[in-house]
């Protein structure tokens, strides 16, 4: 994501840049306190957000949101400022949002989150999963990962439900085979799904995801970008994307859907 911010106290900027950095470590936040320099900044780069204090001296930040708009039309405008009095006039301006100063990491991601032109961060995972829904893997351009067995991708499924925890081969054997007695043969054919899923993963680059032990195998969650466990973080994007549906597909993850349901 590129997002600039404009104040004409250089420290304000430095701390929306800050906190833009901890959320979107791989995107490009910038900040001016020269009005000149912003917009020609904007109409360079056409940034996703642009955080516009209100009160400055030779420019407004309504003036110069309707400035950023003939430029950059899809760039979302998030105003910055001490007085909620300037609340009504902001949003005549059809601004994404609206922060008060002194501006908080909370603040900041809660106005990320209802973006008027939504914005996806780009993350530095090397698969992104989807849970909430159906469970979905995709590589890191967005593309669906494909799986030649879909035992394989239920393996993942069990292994990102249980959070980077190591899973045992007899323990995969009762959850895609409940119905079955475990024995020689079962546990050959989760090493064969197994195998599958490396391949699958191995197919776009990201096959050190997972983690083998003694007999079991699970997953490095820091190398994995996942809105169940951004939603475990409490991020706001993820929180506002959760609607009742966890893993539909599977009957073994209507516990942790309980989990979220009831989470406060």
């Amino acid at each position: 994501m590129v997002t600039i911010s404009v104040d004409d106290q250089p420290k304000v900027s430095e701390e929306i840049i800050k906190i833009m950095s901890e959320i979107d470590p791989g995107g490009t936040h910038t900040g001016y306190s020269d009005i000149n320099q912003a917009l020609a900044y904007v109409k360079e780069n056409k940034p996703e957000v642009a955080w516009l204090d209100i009160e400055m001296p030779v420019m407004s930040g309504l003036e110069l949101a309707m400035e950023v708009k003939k430029v950059s039309p899809m760039t979302n405008i998030v105003f910055v400022t001490g007085h909620e009095k300037f609340a009504y006039q902001s949003f005549q301006l059809h601004a994404s949002g609206f922060v008060l100063k002194p501006v908080t990491k909370e603040a900041i991601e809660r106005e990320l989150g209802n973006l008027r032109n939504p914005v996806e961060i780009k993350k530095n995972g090397l698969i992104r999963i989807q849970c909430f829904g159906n469970f979905e893997v995709f590589d890191k351009d967005g593309n669906p990962l494909k799986f030649r067995r879909s035992r394989s991708k239920e393996i993942l499924a069990y292994m990102i439900d249980r959070r980077g925890a190591l899973c045992t081969i007899g323990e995969l054997c009762g959850i895609l085979f409940e119905d079955r007695e475990e024995d020689r043969g079962l546990k050959k054919q989760i090493r064969v799904f197994i195998a599958g899923l490396r391949d699958a993963l191995g197919s776009v680059g990201a096959e050190s995801i997972l983690v083998k032990g003694w007999d079991s195998c699970g997953i490095d969650t820091s190398l994995v970008d996942c809105d169940y466990y951004d939603y475990l973080k409490g991020d706001s994007v993820a929180v506002n994307s959760f609607m009742g549906e966890y893993m539909t597909q599977y009957s073994w993850s209507e516990m942790t859907l309980g989990e979220l349901i009831m989470k406060p």
